[in-house]
């Protein structure tokens, strides 16, 4: 085969491959369109579970409890999820009844506010033992930001770990 008869080969299959393409792209534009406008009310992630966490401090008869997955056996992680969840039992401690507490979390300025000190106080522990003060202050800043549906504002979340929790 020729030079130029490869080359006029090759522009058709060029050619073939963009028309075929566009054709793939209109109907995936049109699907994902459809599939925008069937699933307006839906979620990208599903509610947080208590099983999602290693510990959770909920109201029960109007105290702060603490509960624990039974999973959590190590004891270096035990003792740093109890010194985060230690620090929400005095955060609910601070208000009239445990439910005012958790009824004042409602921003995700809020959520934030609450975790950062909780957070700090399991880094602690964690860089104590051995962790990279850096990266588990990112990984915990990230966490926070990802509980407060706020990822857009992870990296001042990350500079608010700095700041306060030195």
């Amino acid at each position: 085969m020729s030079d130029r008869r490869l080359w006029v080969n090759f522009r058709l299959r060029f050619v073939e491959c963009l028309r075929l393409f566009t054709r793939l792209r209109r109907s995936a534009l049109a699907l994902l369109l459809l599939l925008g406008f069937s699933t307006a009310g839906a979620h990208a992630q599903r509610d947080a579970r208590v099983a999602d966490f290693l510990g959770i401090t909920r109201c029960e008869r109007g105290e702060a409890v603490t509960l624990l997955r039974p999973d959590v056996r190590d004891s270096a992680l035990l003792a740093e999820v109890e010194a985060h969840e230690q620090v929400h039992r005095r955060q609910a401690a601070e208000f009239p009844s445990c439910d005012a507490f958790l009824a004042s979390i409602t921003t995700a300025r809020r959520i934030i506010d609450i975790e950062l000190p909780a957070y700090c106080a399991q880094w602690r522990l964690a860089v104590a033992r051995g962790a990279d003060s850096a990266v588990t202050r990112r990984e915990y800043a990230w966490r926070i930001a990802a509980q407060s549906g706020a990822m857009e504002n992870r990296l001042s979340v990350v500079q608010r770990f700095e700041g306060e929790c030195p």
